[in-house]
């Protein structure tokens, strides 16, 4: 389910004389069309929400010995059984960065630790089964999880948004011209160098205390964009 978010507009007005304008530089900006009368450039902002879908998940893995190559070993070992435990509970397939190594400790008390993360996606019905086996591997920690909506959703999301954004725009533009005493308004450009999707990443303590996934926060997505009018 959609929950329609706000929306916030700012208008500047400004009037010009008829001139030849240079296109615009950037990439998502068209080229901008001469207008003869009062051009009105608006900034206008749609927010909404879509059900949870899965949750994004990232761990960091560690592996501990009195030189590199033990280090690795140990690594692999916990990378091995994080694999075989994760396997039936995550969507897709896990991502494994290379992992890098480091020295800590005083020199005569030196040691290596080999780091690496890994992160998946996993269904709310499998969430509290991987909290539980990520808790039971040594040397394994969650670092974060983060709500995600469907792919279809978050598609039909942002096409709802854009399409209110330009609506809610038009209108503004039309008052004005009323305002103004313009009968026409006619759309010169949209620039959508501003628009945004934003997950919202659950706080750890609330998953160390026995977090809910149906009560986890919707992914939100942002859409800003800047338009401007011809009013004559």
């Amino acid at each position: 389910m959609v929950v329609k978010g706000e929306r916030i507009a700012a208008w500047t007005l400004l009037v010009l004389s008829a001139c030849i304008l240079i296109p615009s530089p950037r990439p998502l900006r068209a080229d901008v069309l001469p207008c003869s009368g009062t051009r009105l450039k608006l900034s206008v902002q749609e927010r909404g929400r879509s059900a949870v879908e899965c949750f994004r998940f990232s761990l960091a893995v560690s592996g501990e010995g009195a030189d590199e190559a033990t280090a690795l070993q140990q690594l692999n070992r916990r990378l091995a059984s994080v694999r075989r435990e994760l396997k039936p509970l995550v969507q897709g397939q896990l991502v494994v960065p290379a992992p890098h190594t480091h020295k800590r400790g005083r020199a005569s008390e030196q040691r290596y630790v080999a780091n690496t993360g890994v992160s998946g996606h996993v269904s709310l019905g499998s969430y509290d089964r991987l909290i539980q086996a990520v808790g039971a591997m040594p040397g394994v920690r969650l670092q974060g999880m983060e709500s995600v909506a469907a792919p279809e959703k978050e598609a039909a999301l942002r096409q709802r948004l854009m399409t209110d954004a330009l609506n809610q725009g038009q209108a503004d533009a039309a008052t004005t011209a009323r305002a103004i005493g313009r009968s026409e308004v006619t759309l010169l450009s949209i620039d959508r160098a501003g628009a945004m999707g934003r997950p919202r990443p659950l706080r750890m303590e609330a998953v160390a205390k026995g977090f809910d996934p149906m009560e986890a926060p919707e992914p939100t997505i942002t859409l800003r964009l800047q338009l401007e009018y011809c009013l004559s």
